[in-house]
């Protein structure tokens, strides 16, 4: 995948214009694939959908979950219980391991990235974690530069840690620092203050690992101008390859929901303020040196490719491993238990595990979608019949300064359409599906 074609040198933002293209801003890539649902066929076994099944070339990524988190922050309802890690939880994933590679079709792939989310991953003690990563080159056939990421909270990680799985082959880190502001931290829930987690990142740059990155949060209650310039100028002074921004999703049954539930509330108003501050990020980080990867991605060129999130974009599989984990198998979306006893039980027989099976066009228009997602609108994945009304959607989204048109048919984002990315997608690939 190639960076999204902003223009970005010299970059000069639209003002934002209450003539809004869209009456609500999507903030999720799941929204994106909504439009896709009628071409979900049923559910089905794991076994009956894979084991006559022969490898093939499709790229693929694993996604281990470890939904574990000494400390709930405000914002967050993931699929995480509160707590650390016993053993026995490494002990079950290399378990599912051995299981799931007695299936020809999981063995004998080829995996180009590894993910460890959560939850917080780097709740698992240094040998557990050791061991873990190597059970993943005893049992996965693993590219020579596979790209192995751990997400971990600062107060999870220390200089021994992180220079142990190194070792081990962590080659990508992905910091939850979310804000380097006083006040936004204790807002959000998070630990220390912005000090201490620079102090942190600056130690774990000295360790030699070059692909550090971080999450942003932006748009949260009450963030000033200056709040913001204060996080910019951090993640300039770090040096970081990259970071995903996001703009808060106040979610119900977290915490923040309880407090500020009236700032989920999506206004002309609001948005203008949210496309503000989005817009001072992208001009921020082109002043640094960073391209926009994805929609919510701006990295340093040659230093975060951000492979997993890419193949999967490009209609790869991700093989799910842990408890809540999900993934996509031969166009099937599997999502593991997350109860503990539930997961461990179903590694008695995992081939006995459901999931959804879909039906084409679905897996090109996965493929559609992801190119939006990293910027690009490509007609020419999406069967034939539709391509008349997508380009004449495609031509709206122009006139409204979403879209750029590139020739042959193919369109990049605009900043604009970057902010409103997820509606484009799900807009564009619901077009697609009423052709169908």
């Amino acid at each position: 995948m190639t960076t999204i074609a902003t223009d970005m040198p010299g970059l000069s933002m639209p003002a934002f214009s209450e003539d809004l293209p869209y009456p609500r801003r999507k903030r999720s890539h799941h929204d994106a694939i909504m439009p896709l649902q009628p071409l979900c066929e049923g559910t089905a076994t794991l076994g009956e959908h894979l084991l006559n099944r022969t490898a093939d070339s499709r790229p693929r990524a694993i996604y281990l979950h470890i939904p574990f988190c000494r400390r709930i922050c405000h914002f967050c309802n993931m699929r995480r219980m509160k707590g650390s890690p016993e053993s026995r939880y490494a002990d079950l994933l290399i378990r599912e391991m051995e299981a799931v590679t007695r299936i020809p079709y999981v063995r004998d792939g080829i995996y180009g990235a590894v993910y460890f989310g959560g939850g917080t991953p780097s709740t698992l003690s240094t040998p557990d974690l050791q061991r873990i990563l190597q059970a993943l080159r005893t049992h996965f056939q693993l590219t020579d530069d596979v790209e192995i990421t751990l997400e971990s909270s600062l107060s999870d990680l220390d200089e021994d840690k992180l220079r142990a799985v190194m070792a081990e082959g962590i080659n990508r880190l992905s910091l939850g620092v979310q804000t380097f502001h006083d006040r936004g931290r204790r807002l959000l829930g998070r630990l220390g203050d912005g000090e201490w987690v620079k102090a942190h990142i600056r130690r774990f740059r000295a360790l030699g690992l070059d692909n550090l990155g971080m999450d942003l949060i932006y748009h949260y209650p009450m963030q000033s101008d200056g709040e913001l310039a204060h996080d910019l100028a951090a993640i300039a002074e770090l040096d970081l390859a990259g970071f995903s921004l996001y703009s808060l999703m106040i979610r119900e049954k977290s915490r923040l929901a309880h407090e500020h539930m009236a700032h989920a509330t999506q206004t002309p108003q609001t948005l203008a303020r949210e496309w503000q501050l989005f817009s001072r990020i992208l001009e921020a980080g082109q002043r640094q040196g960073f391209e926009s990867l994805e929609l919510t991605k701006m990295v340093r060129p040659g230093r975060d490719r951000y492979r997993y999130v890419a193949l999967r974009y490009q209609g790869g599989d991700t093989l799910p491993l842990g408890a809540g984990a999900g993934g996509r198998l031969a166009g099937m979306m599997l999502m593991n238990p997350l109860s503990l006893e539930a997961y461990a039980q179903s590694l008695e027989r995992v081939t006995d595990r459901e999931g959804m099976t879909t039906r084409p066009p679905y897996d090109a228009l996965y493929r559609f979608i992801g190119a939006i997602q990293f910027g690009h609108v490509t007609p020419g994945t999406v069967p034939e019949a539709a391509h008349a009304d997508l380009l004449a959607r495609c031509e709206q989204r122009v006139d409204q300064a979403l879209l750029t048109p590139l020739g042959d048919g193919r369109y990049s984002l605009t900043p604009k359409g970057i902010f409103w990315g997820n509606n484009l997608a799900a807009e564009l690939a619901g077009c697609v599906m009423e052709q169908l």
